[in-house]
């Protein structure tokens, strides 16, 4: 039995027949030729380039989709969808093809198991693998009622088709297929469709079948009966959308006109095709006919502005979304879609007009151009555009008060998915960059120690343009508060004194005044983890006093500042005075140190001081007592040069002779290589009591 259906099959699909002489009852100028040797079909569709055909043809009472390809010459075997046909299994109905004008989509009619009631209308996209299993359009395009013979713009912006139409009232030929009522619906986003709505009246006269949108999405051929002429049963009629829903009457194509049945019409290519129904010793044929188009029934002139679209560095195609748009209202006119396989895309547009066309692909970035056609310097897409999918994102971190760059340590964290975390490099100090993918929101963090942490979000879903972002995170130092304590070393009591409290580590200087220290006290709010030099400038009458707190080391409260009270006889240890192994020339780590006895001898315009200078027990004493000299008249010469008086300073050096301890350690003997300043003598007060002024 099997054996047979198929040779059934191939003689119906195949058998070739003498073309029927039209019976024309109307004039008519060009004479339709057949298209193919198929006399069984139900539906067509063709492809615009006029090389690739769907059937839907009858079998054993059920309607199946078939597809063939031609090759200049004839048309190849009729090759069957089963990845349609065979979905739902044996026993559906199948109708009412029609191919997307880029040969993507395929739109067709159906009884299938899951439809909402009758036959509801469905789509297949071509994969790699052929065409793929049917998607229902779903509502609220499909109903309980019979939807069919489903036909879309090339930018999917609108949709038409028709219903049963019962109106026992209306009268035509027995044989003529069912009347039909058609209906439009636009599209709200990708996908989405609005509520479907009848054409206008001017369309909709009584009668109507298997409705066409044409390439332009505003020109309509349909079949239809004329109510004043039933006897003549379907012919085919078109109308244009002059304004939106309002149409030019339909007009009868007077070429194709007939007594019999002419349904199907399309036009693709420079030819317009239809279905035309016959008798022939009782048996109905059904064969594919087309004429060239007839001028009036063209449809609005189209321009196709084409390119392709690549990934940015790999060089693939890529698949996007090319949405057109009106440029003046910003109305969507329709959304197309480049190949998979090639990137090449395709855009039907309407002459003498301007659009707006975006590119969007998920996790790849947007781009935009502009389509002319309202002048002889013509715009059209771009040849290639190219889309990248990941961004470089730049993230300067900067302390928040001084505004210097920090070199903090970043994170950054996909926020769908927090275990996604991506690699910054350094650039530079407070730069770090990292490459983000395309498509999602990210949470970029940043810590340095001593600063409170803080983050931001950059979102990369939207349209993304530029692929290079600069984004800049600013930190906020932990601070604590300490308190300094000055007071005289003898009597314990406060004392006013100016301090300087410097930060070593970054550009950060704070000063109190005199007037600041009330009883000897004053509070400083510090940075923790940093290391700051204490410099306290006593009153007229006292040293001055120098320390280094790393504040990072050491849990400090409180810093305490004894001043000594300037006396005869009174020696200071001066901090930092180092010099080279046997040399007498000073290292610049002394010079803060050797300024501060400069200011001190300046505010203190009475003493007279002696720079002594001691080291320790190595070598022999005569060495040391010479070294010790050189080394003291070297302080001596680096104050003389910065403006002390000479009768003001002498230099003195003890070499090994008076050592603070014992000699009997290398940290010992460290702190017994030293220098000093004595007060040797009080001259009688001075007159100028600017005690804090530097001269």
């Amino acid at each position: 039995m099997m054996k047979l259906k198929q040779v059934f099959l191939r003689v119906l699909l195949t058998s070739s027949i003498v073309a029927l002489a039209a019976n024309i009852a109307l004039s008519q100028t060009t004479t339709p030729e057949t298209v193919g040797t198929w006399t069984r079909v139900s539906g067509f569709s063709i492809s615009e380039d006029e090389t690739y055909i769907i059937l839907s043809v009858k079998i054993l009472g059920k309607n199946q989709l078939y597809e063939s390809s031609f090759d200049g010459d004839r048309w190849s075997e009729l090759k069957p969808i089963e990845a349609i046909n065979k979905h739902y299994g044996e026993g559906f109905d199948i109708d009412g093809p029609a191919l997307s004008y880029n040969k993507q989509i395929l739109f067709f009619h159906a009884d299938f198991p899951d439809s909402e009631g009758g036959t509801d209308i469905y789509y297949s996209t071509l994969t790699a693998d052929g065409w793929s299993a049917p998607i229902s359009i779903g509502k609220p395009i499909n109903t309980n009622e019979h939807e069919m013979y489903p036909s879309a713009s090339p930018g999917l912006d609108r949709i038409i088709f028709s219903r049963y139409n019962d109106n026992p009232d209306f009268k035509k030929p027995k044989e003529s297929p069912t009347c039909h009522k058609l209906y439009m619906a636009s599209s709200i986003s990708k996908g989405q469709w609005e509520n479907p709505v009848a054409v206008h009246h001017k369309v909709n006269r009584g009668c109507e079948h298997s409705p066409r949108l044409a390439i332009d999405g505003k020109t309509i051929l349909f079949s239809s009966v004329d109510a004043t002429d039933y006897k003549q049963g379907y012919n085919v009629y078109f109308t244009r959308e002059i304004i939106d829903d309002n149409w030019l009457d339909a007009v009868l194509i007077p070429e194709i006109a007939s007594d019999e049945q002419n349904t199907n019409p399309q036009i693709a290519g420079e030819h317009l095709y239809f279905l035309k129904t016959t008798i022939d010793r009782k048996e109905e044929l059904k064969q594919i006919f087309r004429v060239k188009t007839p001028a009036q029934a063209k449809h609005a002139e189209t321009i196709n502005s084409k390119g392709v679209i690549v990934d940015l560095e790999s060089q693939q195609p890529i698949d996007a979304t090319l949405t057109v748009f009106n440029p003046t209202t910003l109305k969507e006119l329709g959304y197309f879609e480049s190949d998979k396989q090639t990137g090449e895309f395709l855009l039907p547009l309407i002459n003498h007009k301007n659009y707006i066309v975006d590119v969007r692909k998920h996790g790849y970035s947007f781009a935009s151009f502009m389509v002319d056609f309202r002048n002889e310097t013509e715009i059209k897409a771009p040849s290639r555009i190219e889309l990248f999918k990941e961004v470089e994102l730049n993230v300067s971190v900067f302390d928040s008060e001084n505004f210097r760059p920090l070199n903090a340590d970043i994170s950054i964290y996909r926020l769908d998915n927090e275990s996604n975390s991506y690699i910054t490099e350094r650039l530079n100090e407070g730069v770090n960059a990292a490459s983000l993918p395309l498509g999602y929101e990210y949470k970029v963090a940043a810590q340095n120690i001593g600063f409170e942490s803080n983050e931001l979000s950059i979102d990369l879903r939207g349209d993304v343009v530029f692929s290079h972002f600069e984004r800049s995170l600013s930190l906020l130092p932990i601070k604590k508060e300490v308190e300094i304590e000055i007071s005289d070393s003898e009597t314990n009591e406060g004392v006013a004194a100016e301090i300087i409290i410097t930060n070593l580590n970054r550009e950060e200087v704070i000063i109190f005044k005199a007037d600041d220290v009330k009883n000897g006290k004053v509070r400083a709010v510090l940075r923790e983890g940093d290391k700051y030099e204490f410099t306290v400038r006593g009153a007229q009458g006292y040293s001055f006093h120098n320390q280094v707190i790393d504040l990072n080391k050491e849990d400090t409260e409180t810093i305490k500042a004894e001043l000594v009270s300037l006396k005869a006889e009174t020696s200071i240890r001066l901090n930092n005075i180092n010099f080279s192994s046997n040399s007498a020339d000073l290292s610049s780590e002394a010079f803060p140190e050797l300024n501060r006895v400069i200011q001190l001898i300046f505010d203190n315009p009475a003493i007279v001081i002696e720079i002594s200078a001691h080291t320790d027990n190595v070598g022999s004493a005569r060495f040391n007592k010479v070294l010790s000299e050189r080394r003291a008249q070297s302080v001596v010469a680096y104050l003389l040069e910065n403006g002390v008086p000479q009768d003001r300073i002498v230099a003195k050096g003890y070499g090994l002779s008076n050592p603070m301890v014992p000699n009997n350690s290398d940290e010992n003997r460290a702190l017994n290589r030293r220098v000093e300043f004595k007060i040797i003598d009080i001259k009688e007060e001075s007159s100028n009591e600017n005690s804090f002024e530097s001269e």
